[in-house]
């Protein structure tokens, strides 16, 4: 056989070892993905501070990224926003009267958080990814923007909806809450969360404080409370290198074989409408 014969075949032998390999390597995503995945979010805020005799309720939108660290515990950093209001209603004879407002509030927030979820089903129960149901703890920590405006209402005395004051500014918060997700397939599921914060500010509703009928400056409760209930689509970005417990692995085995099985009837019931029209 020539040499130069040998050469091409080494070369070509070379390259159809290499190449698949390296085109591999290319598609694996890195390690930093793995069990990564990324939350929209949407839901309601429901506010506890000063002026909430009415009103509380107000939609907040938002979307936060985990990162598995362990078998049941997920790192978290989280971007929620969305407006808050309340209204206090004057009092009559001791009593408060929804036809007459003392003052209202509403305002723009946006909270930016990091923190952690804990699993306790699985300390409890073992590792499993493709539990239906999963329970977490939320903890989080974070800083809070805010820029809120308060109004005379019509029982105040003074012309209603008149600017009273505004106040804004950035203040820390911690918060926690409980969630459950629901496990659809290996990279989707959706979730329900609620979560209470409590930030070090009493500004939320621009009401700290207020003069009585004798002129004395009353300083209201500290620290305007919220809480907040959200529904979230969770995608993983890659799959965690964590394995299911032996136990689990008929069960994991079953459960994604039936998905499968499910979504090649489906593409085949489209194939064979397509072969129909035709």
């Amino acid at each position: 056989m020539p040499l130069s014969l040998r050469y091409i075949i080494v070369i070509a032998v070379l390259l159809a070892t290499i190449l698949p390999e390296s085109y591999a390597q290319r598609r694996r995503k890195p390690k930093i993905w793995e069990g990564f995945s990324v939350t929209g979010r949407v839901g309601a805020n429901h506010f506890f501070g000063d002026l909430v005799d009415d009103g509380r309720t107000h939609l907040s939108l938002g979307i936060n990224a985990d990162k598995e660290l362990n078998t049941f515990l997920t790192a978290r950093a989280s971007i929620m926003g969305g407006k808050m209001s309340g209204t206090q209603f004057a009092y009559s004879a001791g009593n408060p009267d929804p036809n007459r407002i003392y003052a209202y509030f509403d305002n723009v927030y946006s909270e930016l958080n990091v923190g952690a979820t804990f699993r306790p089903l699985n300390v409890l129960l073992g590792y499993y990814k493709q539990r239906s149901f999963n329970p977490y703890v939320i903890g989080q920590v974070g800083m809070l923007y805010y820029s809120a405006s308060e109004y005379y209402g019509n029982g105040s005395g003074q012309p209603d909806g008149s600017l009273w004051r505004e106040k804004s500014g950035i203040t820390a918060s911690i918060s926690g809450g409980l969630g459950i997700s629901y496990w659809i397939n290996s990279q989707w599921s959706v979730n329900i969360e609620g979560i209470g914060t409590f930030p070090t500010t009493d500004e939320l509703d621009a009401h700290s404080e207020w003069t009585n009928g004798a002129g004395e400056i009353i300083k209201t409760a500290s620290n305007d409370f919220y809480y907040t209930t959200s529904v979230g689509i969770t995608y993983l970005i890659d799959d965690s290198r964590w394995k299911n417990e032996p136990k689990y692995n008929r069960k994991a085995y079953l459960k994604t074989r039936s998905q499968y099985r499910s979504s090649s009837k489906k593409n085949l019931r489209s194939i064979n409408k397509k072969r129909r029209r035709r």
